[in-house]
């Protein structure tokens, strides 16, 4: 077998929108986003948005990474990787002109799995942050809208495969089951090169 057979390529965007139920942020803080996603062999890829006010809790900010690797790989991250998405905040004051170390809020974890499960391979949604600390009477967790996309453009053949309803054989002839969103990967992905 030629060893370029069994290479994939795969677009895949993250994206930070606006975030809401601040309460715990101190005043005078600012806040940003960072984000983490398995890189394979137990490395990780960190992107992080721009700080914004509590004032202003809107990003609008997107992260697109282009993925290579085997198949097998390729198939492993969509079916079990997670997108880790941390809610910090940075004091404004600084020391010596040194910026300070930022502070977590909140944590949520997102498999790409939920994007497969999207008939439009693509997922926006909000997702509540865990504090790790039990919160105040009427203080609601901080959560934050994300968008998470795999592109079709760069799997054509899947487009296809449940475009023409092939069966994932499971007898089912619908275009938008998780079986058949694997069948038509699991088909891009056999002949993507």
């Amino acid at each position: 077998m030629d060893k370029f057979q069994d290479q994939a390529a795969i677009s895949c965007e993250l994206s930070v929108i606006r975030a809401r139920n601040a309460d715990l942020i101190p005043t005078g803080s600012s806040f940003f986003v960072r984000c983490y996603m398995s890189a394979g062999n137990k490395n990780r890829v960190r992107f992080q948005s721009r700080e914004v006010s509590s004032s202003n809790m809107v990003w609008n900010q997107s992260f697109s990474l282009d993925c290579f690797g085997t198949k097998e790989s390729m198939r492993s991250m969509l079916l079990e990787g997670t997108v880790i998405f941390e809610l910090r905040c940075r004091s404004g004051i600084s020391f010596f002109g040194r910026t300070r170390k930022s502070q977590l809020l909140g944590k949520a974890e997102v498999p790409w799995k939920t994007v497969l499960e999207s008939s439009t391979m693509d997922v926006e949604k909000w997702v509540v942050m865990e504090t790790g600390k039990r919160l105040p009477d009427g203080v609601k967790p901080p959560a934050v809208q994300i968008g998470m996309k795999v592109d079709g453009a760069v799997i054509p053949v899947a487009t296809k495969a449940v475009k023409q309803r092939k069966s994932c054989g499971d007898g089912c002839q619908c275009k938008s089951c998780l079986n058949c969103e694997l069948f038509a990967l699991d088909g891009a992905l056999e002949f993507s090169c």
